[in-house]
């Protein structure tokens, strides 16, 4: 299954969270990317979403992404099925905090998303392995 990890920001907050998004990403690729974790899930996509200091803002784009569906890859033309999670989060937090506290940070609201998501998973995804890969690497 492909990870993406990425995040949805203000400009003036992007490449803060980017270099820890990116770190992230490759810290779980090896354990994820060869797996299969049913459903026919393709893609499992994580967003963190540091907009607005409104948490109301950040909860709009969030809605928006927290989703399972698919869409038509640009290069391949194939149709991809995937999962999606947003996770909120305070721009001043951001600005605040260490880069390795602020990835410390995410890497939490990451696990704590994927006990409870705020969104019903496809019923043959099976999460709980995802989770228990994840943990294994982050923990």
């Amino acid at each position: 299954m492909k990870l993406r990890i990425t995040s949805i920001t203000a400009s003036e907050f992007g490449e803060l969270i980017n270099g820890v998004t990116t770190a992230l990403e490759d810290r779980l690729r090896p354990r994820i990317e060869p797996c299969d974790y049913g459903g026919g899930i393709q893609q499992f996509a994580v967003f963190f979403v540091s907009v607005d200091s409104d948490p109301l803002e950040n909860k709009r784009y969030c809605l928006a992404n927290n989703r399972a569906s698919r869409y038509k890859d640009l290069l391949t033309h194939q149709v991809v099925k995937f999962v999606g999670i947003a996770i909120p989060v305070d721009p001043a937090t951001v600005l605040r905090l260490p880069q390795a506290e602020l990835s410390a940070l995410l890497e939490g609201q990451l696990l704590a998303e994927l006990e409870s998501p705020v969104y019903a998973m496809p019923r043959k995804f099976d999460r709980q392995r995802l989770l228990a890969d994840i943990k294994a690497v982050l923990l």
